[in-house]
This record gives C-alpha cells, structure tokens and sequence, in this order.
C-alpha cells in the first residue's frame, strides 16, 4: 500500500457514507410526502401557514408561511418534490455503489453531478447569502477537487510506472 493511500481511501469513504446517508434519508422523506399527499398533508400545510401568517410576531416566520404557501398552492409541489427526493435518492445510491466497488467511473459521476450544482449554488447564494448554503458549496467543492486530483494521481502514477521502466 503506498504511502497516503489510506488517507485517500478514507476520503472517499467519507463521500460514500454521505451519499448513502443522503439517499435513504431522501428516500424517508419521499415516502413521508407521497403518504402526507395521500392523506391530507397538503390541506394541512396550507392551513398551517395561514394560521401562522396571521399570528406570526418574527419576520422570518411570515418567510416561512409564505415559503410554505408558495410550495403547497404549486401543482402537485408535494408529490412532484417527492418524484424529485426520490429520482436524487436513485443517482447519490448509484454513486455509493460506484464509490463502494472502486468504479473510476464512479468517481467521475460523483465529479460531475456535484459540479453541475455548483453554478446553481453560487446562483442561489448571489441573491440570498446563507450559512448553510455557503456550507454546502464548500463541501461541494472540496468533493469536486478531491476526487479530480485523485483521479489525476491515479492517472499519472501508470503513465510514469511504464516511463520508468
């Protein structure tokens, strides 16, 4: 084993987990909208935010019921974010398993669905600057980056073995 392998190894373990924990817990909340759709959640959100517009003392609360509002009175928003949840949930498990068996590919899926956010994160953070969005494009980044000079390392390191000889 050479030398930093196992540090390399254990990055993309922390992505595999993350990926996996990220799909069931898309899974979970697929399952809760489509039941919730089914059963009423719909009508219950909206009066919800009704209820708390009227009563809200705080700014960001009157955010909320209007977030809420906007997402309950779009067609079908709750089963269509859940067809979402799940379609995300279906791509980061198709990642895991590519990361979990040593799949390249794997790597350069992870590489490029996570780049292809990025431009829409700065988007979304140019015209609402927030923590956790801030958070997340760091994170993204850094998967990007890492994975791409991991894969550049792997590339090169054949490419002098056979140089070399």
């Amino acid at each position: 084993m050479q030398r930093g392998s196992e540090a390399e190894a254990a990055g993309v373990r922390l992505i595999l987990v993350y990926k996996l924990i990220k799909a069931a817990l898309q899974v979970a909340a697929a399952a809760v909208l489509l039941y919730g759709a089914r059963h009423g959640l719909t009508a219950k959100l909206t009066h919800f935010a009704e209820e708390l517009r009227h009563h809200a003392v705080y700014a960001g609360s009157n955010l909320l019921a209007r977030a809420i509002l906007k997402f309950t009175h779009a067609r079908h928003g709750i089963v269509w974010t859940a067809y979402a949840a799940l379609g995300d949930a279906c791509l980061s498990a198709v990642e895991g398993f590519a990361l979990w068996r040593g799949y390249t590919w794997g790597e350069w899926l992870v590489v490029g669905t996570t780049a292809s956010l990025i431009p829409f994160e700065i988007y979304a953070l140019s015209r609402h600057l927030r923590a956790g969005r801030v958070v997340l494009l760091v994170l993204n980044l850094a998967i990007v980056a890492y994975l791409v000079n991991r894969a550049r390392h792997r590339h090169v390191a054949p490419l002098s073995a056979v140089r070399g000889a």
